[in-house]
């Protein structure tokens, strides 16, 4: 009977050698994705009203040198140019987090908004946005106006 070790051992270097590379490219490939986790907003809502409106977010390992940087746009029914609200606050607090924070908002029996958009960033102490969130908005519309 005949021994096929000597065989099995050669194409198993054979084997080897070919998926060596392949493997140490996605692992490369791995890599950066794993590193996307760390350190990123995951979510950002914002509550409206006439007079305030309420930002929350929540992030992912953020150093307490990192702040959010936002921007809600309110589209008027009346087809008038939208309403632009941009603003940057700072981390209370470094790691996993859920902050708020509200501001005033001078809206009452001036607007009537049918649509909204907007996003946040996480931007870093060097100015670098890491990530960017678009944000989830309530109520689906907002009515100012002043009764009729």
């Amino acid at each position: 009977m005949k021994s096929n070790r000597g065989t099995v051992q050669i194409r198993s270097k054979q084997m080897a050698r070919r998926y060596t590379p392949l493997l140490f490219v996605a692992g490369l490939l791995a890599f950066p994705a794993s590193l996307a986790l760390a350190c990123h907003l995951e979510t950002a809502s914002v509550e409206l009203g006439c007079t305030q409106y309420k930002i929350t977010v929540s992030g992912i390992d953020v150093p307490s040198t990192y702040s959010v940087r936002y921007t809600i746009n309110l589209f008027s029914k009346t087809g008038g140019p939208p309403l632009t609200i941009s603003n940057t606050f700072p981390f209370a607090q470094a790691g996993d987090f859920t902050e708020s924070v509200t501001n005033p908002l001078s809206l009452e029996g001036i607007y009537n908004a049918q649509s909204f958009s907007g996003s946040a960033s996480l931007i870093s102490n060097t100015g670098h946005t890491e990530n960017t969130v678009q944000m989830r908005f309530s109520p689906a519309t907002l009515n100012c106006s002043p009764p009729a």
